[in-house]
């Protein structure tokens, strides 16, 4: 419709281009006019450009960052497998070394072989995931990038025809009109609104690109606000309710509390009476401890003098005891009745079995002879016998 319109103004123009004598004074005049707009243009699209490029950097970057989370939790989890893969073959090679030191070296279990191979391919692919993802997001941003300039030239383009066909329509309405200082006055009056329009276009782009971030902020946020609403649609009452329990709970536990309160006044004010009582006797005890402690101190006065005449009774008792001994060793049996008595029976028992022992012997001696009269009968009588 634009370009439509545009061709429209030009065979307009060129109709009105007989009638008027400075055609080509105009035309370069326009030229410059449209010289000055594609520059203003062009400051524009550049804007444009550099906001959404720093948009799409900020996305870039956010995706970069959580991957390189994901990548740091990824690497972290590689690392505890082969710190656990690790403790776990030490622990084998150790139970191995201990239970059979002189069979030969065994293969590893093949088990733990197979998971740690398996971890290291689920790595690899996991890696080249990644290097995938990385370069199909260069690709995109590649072609986002393509697409974006491809819709900013072709802006540039369409905004360079609008304003040239703007001022063509403007030049010619001000050509039909007679103004003071003629149509360089014109041309420069043409320049200044289109100098403002720029300026004001710029700033609804900006604002514009503005608006643009703030709904896809505000949308952003409404998505999880609704979320979060879904998630806790029924939590509302039921925390209400619960908060209601235990607000109640709290205020019979602030009058228990209160009831014990007064209870630990009360105590309060006993222990204090129990204190001053105490005090009161402690100083009662004080004073008669220092007066026992007075007669503890006479009591050790006496018993270390009682303890010296002690010492001094001991050795006369012991001097005694030694003269004693000297003297019943000088004594001998005199005065022990039970020793002379038993002496006494001894000496008659001893003069009892002498005279026995006397006539055991006479009576041996007799038996003696007759046996030496009876062996000397015999031989008498073996003498007589035949041979």
């Amino acid at each position: 419709a634009p370009a439509a319109a545009q061709q429209r103004e030009n065979v307009h123009w060129e109709e009105r281009e007989g009638s008027e004598g400075s055609q080509a004074r105009s035309e370069e005049e326009l030229r410059k006019g449209a010289d000055s707009r594609a520059d203003w243009g062009s400051e524009w699209t550049e804007e444009v450009k550099k906001q959404q490029e720093h948009q799409l950097r900020a996305e870039l970057l956010e995706q970069y960052r959580a991957l390189l989370v994901e990548r740091n939790r990824y690497q972290r989890y590689n690392m505890y497998l082969q710190h656990k893969i690790q403790d776990s073959l030490r622990k084998k090679k150790g139970v191995e070394a201990a239970e059979a030191p002189d069979k030969g070296t065994e293969p590893e279990a093949p088990e733990k072989e197979q998971v740690y191979l398996r971890y290291l391919a689920v790595l690899e692919e996991l890696k080249k995931q990644e290097a995938d993802d990385l370069d199909w997001f260069r690709q995109e941003l590649v072609q986002l990038k393509q697409q974006c300039q491809e819709k900013l030239t072709r802006v540039e383009k369409e905004w360079r025809a609008f304003q040239a066909l703007k001022k063509q329509v403007v030049l010619q309405a001000l050509g039909s009109c007679r103004l003071r200082g003629g149509r360089q006055a014109a041309l420069r009056e043409v320049e200044q609104i289109q100098a403002l329009e720029d300026k004001k276009e710029k700033e609804m782009s900006a604002v514009r690109l503005e608006n643009v971030q703030l709904k896809q902020s505000l949308a952003h946020f409404e998505t999880r606000m609704r979320t979060q609403e879904d998630l806790t649609e029924g939590l509302l009452l039921i925390d209400f309710e619960q908060l209601k329990i235990e607000n109640q709970t709290f205020n019979e536990k602030v009058e228990e509390r209160n009831e014990e309160l007064l209870k630990l006044r009360n105590k309060v004010i006993n222990n204090v009476q129990i204190i001053t009582h105490v005090k009161e006797k402690l100083h009662f005890v004080e004073t008669e401890n220092m007066y026992k402690k007075s007669q503890v101190l006479e009591m050790e006065a006496l018993v270390a003098r009682k303890r010296d005449i002690l010492t001094k009774t001991k050795q006369a008792r012991d001097r005694l005891r030694l003269d004693n001994v000297g003297l019943n060793q000088k004594c001998g049996l005199l005065g022990k009745e039970s020793l002379l008595q038993d002496m006494e029976e001894k000496v008659d028992k001893t003069e009892v079995l002498n005279q026995r022992l006397e006539a055991l012997k006479r009576h041996h001696a007799g038996l003696a002879l007759s046996c030496k009269g009876m062996k000397q009968k015999i031989r008498e009588a073996k003498a007589f016998l035949p041979s």
